[in-house]
């Protein structure tokens, strides 16, 4: 069984804005093997690059490769808890939150702020 991957915004912006490394990254993942968070397409769909209806098309068409992950009560609750114990913004705590729930590996440039989660796998992805 492959390992899951939740994959964050970080990494899609990156691909999006035609970032070599990235495009590298995703080329190597098979279609319907990576999960985004539902906080993902809200950051990606609302910056604003995503005005041009060409860039807001090629995210939507990007994020179909995945499966998108819901942020019910538990992911919430723990996520909630995540923020008060190691001082994260409140889109990091949703992200580990996440990635702990799906017992998925965050891939993530931001690993220096997350680390310090020990129940969290992490993965910087170039």
């Amino acid at each position: 069984m492959a390992k899951k991957l939740l994959i964050n915004s970080d990494v899609f912006t990156d691909y999006l804005m035609g970032e070599q490394r990235a495009k590298e990254f995703f080329e190597q993942l098979p279609e319907g093997t990576f999960y985004y968070s539902a906080l993902t397409k809200l950051e990606l769909l609302s910056a604003g690059v995503c005005s041009d209806s060409n860039v807001r098309s090629a995210t939507a068409a990007m994020l179909s490769l995945g499966k998108k992950a819901e942020i019910d009560d538990t992911i919430i609750g723990t996520a909630a808890e995540l923020k008060r114990e190691h001082s994260l913004s409140l889109p990091d705590s949703v992200m580990a939150a996440t990635a702990m729930h799906l017992k998925a590996e965050l891939v993530t440039k931001n690993v220096g702020t997350l680390k310090k989660i020990k129940e969290l796998l992490l993965m910087k992805p170039y």
